[in-house]
């Protein structure tokens, strides 16, 4: 069970550590990105088979009936480790917010699905990128004022050295624009650039 812990992110407002327990820290005022530091445990063979398959899941999963959802899903035996690991981050999500269930979704991508920068009008994602580039995100302070204006260019906008990235395997959390009922706090994200011929697997759980 994650327990709540006294953390002190840095001015960008995240929380990273080793410790699955850092993903806890999402509960604490200062922090609006928390970051679980682990390589990738799905190989890029899984990838590969899951971008041939143009594998696209989305529903809201009961953590009771997981295990079988899951089966149901991705029945493909290949699947296995991205079973068990799906399993797993739904598990600690449910547990840390005191869910029933969570909305997942699985995809395979071999170009951007939401290219531009914006936020999510939603208490709060996990998200984790098993294979390919991983999620971009800004922090608060390198968010140019009108970058989220619909419609506006946002071509030259932003600095290229503010850019953050999630790398393969990592598990974050990114708070949304209804945490807390404070409009303006959500996480400033887009999916990456996805070179020809490059393969994604993005996974969300949305609370």
């Amino acid at each position: 069970m994650l327990a709540r812990q006294t953390v002190l992110p840095g001015p960008d407002g995240l929380a990273r550590r080793q410790d699955p327990l850092v993903l806890a820290d999402i509960m604490q005022d200062p922090v609006r990105v928390a970051l679980w530091d682990r390589p990738s445990p799905v190989d890029r063979d899984v990838v590969a088979l899951a971008c041939r398959q143009r594998l696209a899941i989305r529903t809201w999963v009961n953590i009771k009936t997981l295990t079988p959802t899951l089966g149901e899903l991705l029945p493909d035996t290949a699947y296995g480790p991205l079973r068990e690991d799906l399993a797993l981050l739904a598990d600690m999500t449910t547990c840390l917010f005191g869910l029933d269930g969570v909305g997942l979704r699985v995809t395979a991508l071999t170009k951007p699905m939401c290219p531009r920068f914006h936020v999510d009008r939603i208490l709060v994602r996990l998200l984790c990128t098993y294979g390919g580039p991983g999620s971009e995100w800004l922090p608060a302070p390198s968010v140019p004022t009108g970058l989220l204006v619909p419609g506006a260019s946002q071509e030259g906008r932003v600095d290229d050295h503010a850019i953050q990235r999630l790398e393969p395997g990592q598990v974050a959390l990114f708070k949304g624009e209804t945490w807390d009922e404070q409009p303006g706090n959500g996480v400033v994200h887009r999916s990456p650039p996805v070179a020809s011929g490059g393969k994604r697997l993005l996974v969300t759980l949305d609370v």
